[in-house]
């Protein structure tokens, strides 16, 4: 069966926010998917397949199988499930469906708003959380380690946390705009959330959506956008995110086999990439992943970000929106963002942050303390 290529035609942000409380989970959901439609160009009835969901339990109806209902013709193609209608994973399965002739039109998204959520303890982590052992002190006792192996300072993680936040000081659509400009001392200064991440080192907790619309090349070709397509993208996963405490050995070089499988595919080095759109969900993860990405040596990455590394002007230009530690993390459509990101890089729409003479950009998603890894190299078509 011969291969399609596969293109992202539409993308779409909702406003981002501490908090949405005038406006439902499923409202927002409507106006990622809706939005990311339109802005490929494209109507709901051109969509046959669906792959949107609400990140923890709720009302069947948000299921991507009752969105039949709404494009008003069949579904070729769902996904159900946080990791499969979000990110690099939900978009790869997309693109892989598109690509086998499965579907022609798929829509990946989905958001969050209104009271908060309810918290995820539960069975799986029965015997973790009591003790404390959430998200962030899973990364912390990480990079604990890697700061006692390799000498790895406080200082070093403050300055990838007031970059990326001064990023996101200057992006209108940032929670944190107009915030800072932040210092590495302010970063210290911040009370300790887990040793040795300060609050500033630590990602936000926010509300809203993102969705991206994939259809064919040969199709995104006649739309409204210049199409972005995939050249190379793969992901792994090592265990499940709450199924027990990370231990530095198993985790650090989590993701090496996901990068060697993209940039092999895409034919590319670490080296070409233009823009980087890494998932920080504190500071210290980025810097794992500039090693994991073979741009530094295992316990230099420190080192390797200091002196404007990550700033636009820099030899590595990260995450310019502001990331996960001021643009915004909302459940798990942050995953989404990463691409909507590098798509509005690649278009040339950006504004104040847009990267000039970009050609490749890379995205990257994980989860807690990096126990699962995904990475996708994009460039326009």
């Amino acid at each position: 069966m011969k291969q399609r290529e596969v293109a992202i035609a539409g993308v779409y942000a909702t406003r981002q926010a501490r908090s949405i409380p005038d406006r439902t989970d499923f409202d927002i959901t409507v106006e990622a998917v809706l939005g990311a439609v339109e802005d490929a160009g494209l109507t709901l009835a051109d969509v046959d397949g669906v792959g949107v969901d609400w990140p923890v339990p709720g009302p069947q109806y948000q299921d991507s199988q009752h969105w039949a209902r709404f494009t008003g013709s069949p579904l070729r193609y769902t996904a159900e499930g946080m990791q499969d209608t979000a990110g690099i994973r939900g978009i790869s399965k997309a693109a892989a469906a598109i690509a086998a002739g499965l579907c022609d039109v798929v829509v990946v998204g989905g958001g969050t708003a209104g009271p908060r959520p309810p918290g995820l303890i539960g069975r799986p982590s029965e015997f973790q959380d009591p003790f404390g052992a959430y998200t962030v002190p899973m990364f912390a006792n990480v990079a604990q380690r890697h700061m006692f192996e390799f000498g790895t300072t406080p200082e070093q993680l403050a300055t990838v946390a007031a970059t990326i936040r001064n990023h996101g000081s200057g992006n209108p659509a940032a929670v944190m705009y107009g915030k800072g400009p932040y210092t590495v001392e302010d970063v210290l200064a911040s009370r300790m959330v887990a040793s040795p991440l300060h609050l500033l080192d630590v990602c936000l907790v926010a509300q809203g959506g993102a969705a991206v619309v994939l259809t064919t090349a040969e199709r995104a070709r006649d739309l409204k956008h210049t199409p972005v397509g995939f050249l190379g993208m793969s992901s792994e996963m090592r265990q499940g995110q709450w199924s027990g405490l990370p231990r530095y050995e198993d985790l650090q070089q989590v993701g090496t086999d996901a990068v060697a499988r993209a940039f092999g595919t895409a034919g590319l080095t670490p080296q070409d990439v233009d823009l980087f759109n890494l998932y920080d969900p504190t500071s210290f993860e980025v810097i794992r992943q500039f090693e994991v990405l073979g741009l530094c040596a295992e316990g230099e990455g420190g080192a390797f970000i200091e002196g404007g590394t990550l700033t636009k002007k820099g030899a590595c230009p990260t995450n310019l929106d502001g990331g996960l530690l001021s643009y915004t993390w909302n459940m798990i459509q942050q995953m989404t963002l990463k691409i909507v990101e590098s798509v509005i890089q690649l278009r040339g729409h950006a504004g104040e942050r847009q990267l000039d003479d970009l050609e490749v950009a890379l995205a990257t998603n994980s989860g807690s303390a990096a126990q699962h890894f995904e990475v996708a190299l994009l460039g326009r078509m």
